[in-house]
């Protein structure tokens, strides 16, 4: 299994790398029965209020640790933070001993956010949510993203380095090295953006072009109208004239 690495505190992650595959008729959701264990999901949003659910069942080492990545590069590093996703998560106590059932909090784009650079996926990111707490006993997390716009994005969780077993199931599939370069070179809206683009510039060139031919007509017109009233005027003139001139040629001859 190929896997991805990054740097957080001077330390090296290795990740288990997911796609999210998102659901077309139902919630995604994705599952991982050991969010101890370090993933990493690559998504991209393509509108806003998208929402992507994660089901963290279970944590080994009892940590919750999580980030919220996105590349450094046009156009993800040009977003403020309006644009930037909003994660919620809302921890449910697992036993009935429990005497608080769930509480929700609300994470939102850290200011300023931090960058670095992932040598083994060759990748510039953008850490724009990140936390990490100690979870007591029977704790389950229901981590939900929502987007507020177009956006690449990964959903990094845990730190353990396990790579024998897999752990995360539901609206997700292995992403291997060339799919995570593709991901972060070019992602998939940009191509249906380009094609509205090439519509819309269409379009315009089209109505640019019979508002061309118009003027041109239009044009063309005028100088045929200009012509013609400069023609009528000529002989308008010449008749004038040589009315005058034999006017001037009877009264001489009467004269003699």
């Amino acid at each position: 299994m190929l896997v991805i690495f990054t740097f957080q505190a001077n330390k090296v992650y290795a990740h288990q790398p997911f796609e999210i595959v998102k659901n077309p008729t139902q919630e995604t959701i994705i599952d991982l029965s050991d969010a101890s264990v370090s993933h990493a999901f690559y998504g991209e949003f393509e509108s806003d209020n998208e929402e992507i659910i994660f089901n963290l069942n279970s944590f080994s080492d009892n940590i919750l640790k999580f980030s919220i990545l996105i590349p450094d590069r046009e156009p993800e590093n040009q977003l403020t933070q309006n644009y930037l996703p909003e994660l919620t998560i809302t921890k449910i106590a697992d036993s009935e001993n429990q005497s608080v059932k769930s509480v929700e909090e609300i994470y939102k784009a850290n200011s300023p956010p931090s960058t670095f650079y992932e040598p083994y996926s060759q990748m510039n990111l953008i850490r724009v949510i990140s936390h990490q707490e100690i979870l007591k006993d029977d704790i389950k997390v229901k981590v939900t993203l929502k987007s507020k716009g177009l956006l690449r994005y990964v959903f990094s969780v845990g730190s353990k380095e396990i790579f024998s077993s897999i752990y995360a199931s539901g609206d997700t599939k292995y992403f291997n090295s060339p799919e995570q370069r593709q991901w972060y070179i070019k992602p998939t809206y940009e191509n249906k953006e380009n094609l509205s683009g090439k519509k819309i510039n269409s379009s315009t060139q089209m109505q640019e072009t019979i508002a061309e031919q118009l003027e041109k007509a239009e044009n063309q017109q005028s100088r045929f109208n200009l012509s013609t009233s400069v023609l009528i005027f000529s002989g308008i003139l010449i008749i004038i004239l040589t009315s005058l001139i034999i006017y001037t040629f009877k009264v001489n001859k009467n004269k003699t």
